[in-house]
């Protein structure tokens, strides 16, 4: 069978970029036990196990991380998905584990593990979940599969998806048929659901299967049962995709989280033909009922209006969370890199707090669109733009800038907070350089390390734990005290 295009969507909950209305750090497994078994032809599944006694920590010292890893697994360049309270191992039939994989374009904009385990035919493999404190093994399945994928099932609950494909060979006079079976799996190994398609490009999320329906609209699918959902963006020659990389909805200019909790997002005027800006709508995942505008609210100061109007459909929703709705609004159509970020009351719709101005990075080699958006850390008390002079650090609570670097120092791209406040980076010299990988303290911009080996800077579980996958092996860490 050829490498098909089916998408399961990479988690930005580590960054934060987009984190739904009903998740906390409190979130548990979703879902009620139904059976245990396997896309594909299953088998048995198992419980239980010691912790693994795998290999002593050697590398460096980490900021944000205890001196002492809390356990490990042997294996070198091991990897596994995050699923907030354990880790999801994938070993083949001879017991090696995956190492995680590419897979077309669908990497998460995070840096986490988006397609662990794939192969160009179903085949036998193991499940393994272990506890992400002690690394013990909670469950193992038996499944047979060509791809295991992490997504999030309803409320942005973590989960993993186990894909199948079998392909009808042609009789002859009839097309050749190709059939993916999809099941998702909670973070204690219980299914919660299963899907089937003909064909193979879908992507999973949020607990519904994903299909692109014409230019303009998506089909959202629950996978557990219920009714289809078609999100519709508006105007002259609409068109509308989804990104699994950051699971958001993309407009001609205008991005949200799809799905976000029990909320929708599409786009009105999502076309280059059209006069008017392009505003973001949220509604009821459930009816469709409309909960929350940008077109009814007031653009923070600074956005260039024109009889009222914006000039620019530059626009971003990057959290909806606690009922506040994290913004970015692009300053006008003459300053495509400069955006507004403001905090909305969901229910009143009023701006809360203050807002930050920054002329945001440009890369032409970005194939996400990232502009105007900014790395959350945990408790979101603290959010890091890439600037044009490199990274600035605010408050999201009430706009108001904690540090920014100066146009005379390395520029720092930032790439994820600790849930202790540490901000870790990659900046070079020059662009002839080699990258060098940093932690600063968050707060006060001090660099805690300089020259990090790229290996050795920590993905962080929603428990709090850093991990790393290493060439000795895999590792977790407890937070430093």
């Amino acid at each position: 069978m050829n490498k098909y295009t089916v998408m399961a969507a990479g988690l930005v909950l580590s960054l934060g970029l987009v984190a739904g209305c009903g998740s906390s750090d409190g979130e548990k497994p979703a879902g009620a036990p139904k059976n245990n078994g396997s896309a594909g032809s299953g088998g048995a599944a198992g419980s239980g196990g010691a912790a693994p006694q795998g290999p002593a920590y050697g590398g460096p010292a980490v900021p944000g991380l205890a001196a002492k890893a809390a356990w490990s697994l042997a294996g070198a360049n091991a990897n596994a998905i995050d699923l907030g309270d354990t880790f999801l191992f994938v070993k083949d039939a001879e017991g090696a584990y995956a190492l995680g994989e590419k897979y077309g374009t669908d990497d998460p904009i995070d840096g986490s593990v988006g397609t662990l385990h794939f192969s160009n035919d179903p085949e036998p493999a193991t499940l393994e979940f272990r506890d992400v404190k002690t690394g013990q093994v909670r469950k193992t399945l038996k499944v047979t599969t060509d791809r295991v994928a992490a997504t999030t099932w309803h409320d942005g609950v973590r989960a993993v998806a186990v894909f199948a494909g079998a392909t009808t060979e042609s009789d002859g006079l009839s097309a050749e048929k190709t059939t993916t079976t999809v099941t998702v799996y909670g973070s204690d190994g219980t299914e919660l659901g299963k899907a089937q398609r003909e064909g193979d490009t879908f992507h999973v999320t949020e607990g519904h299967v994903i299909e692109q329906d014409g230019d303009e609209g998506l089909k959202l699918t629950p996978i557990d049962g219920g009714a289809a959902r078609k999100v519709t963006c508006t105007g002259q020659l609409a068109s509308c995709s989804y990104d699994p990389r950051s699971n958001q909805i993309d407009g001609s200019q205008a991005h949200a989280p799809l799905i976000t909790g029990k909320y929708a997002f599409h786009v009105e005027n999502a076309s280059n033909y059209e006069n008017k800006p392009e505003q973001l709508v949220m509604t009821e995942l459930a009816t469709g009922k409309k909960v929350w505008s940008t077109a009814d609210v007031t653009p923070p100061a600074g956005v260039e209006l024109t009889d009222g109007k914006r000039t620019t459909g530059n626009l971003r929703v990057m959290e909806v969370r606690d009922g506040k709705v994290l913004t970015a609004w692009g300053v006008s159509a003459l300053s495509p890199d400069t955006w507004v970020t403001a905090t909305y009351d969901l229910a009143s719709g009023k701006q809360l707090g203050g807002s930050t101005t920054y002329s945001y990075a440009d890369s032409p080699h970005d194939t996400v669109d990232m502009e105007g958006r900014s790395v959350l850390s945990p408790d979101r008390t603290l959010a890091a733009a890439e600037t044009k002079d490199g990274t600035a650090v605010w408050q999201p609570a009430d706009g108001k800038e904690v540090w920014k670097q100066k146009e005379e120092e390395n520029a720092m791209q930032p790439l994820r907070f600790s849930p202790g406040g540490v901000l870790y980076g990659v900046t070079k010299e020059d662009q002839f350089s080699e990258t060098v990988y940093l932690a600063v303290d968050g707060r006060t911009k001090k660099v805690l390390a300089k020259s990090l080996p790229e290996e050795y800077v920590p993905l962080f579980s929603r428990s709090g734990y850093g991990y790393m996958s290493t060439e000795k092996g895999f590792f977790v860490f407890p937070p430093a005290g």
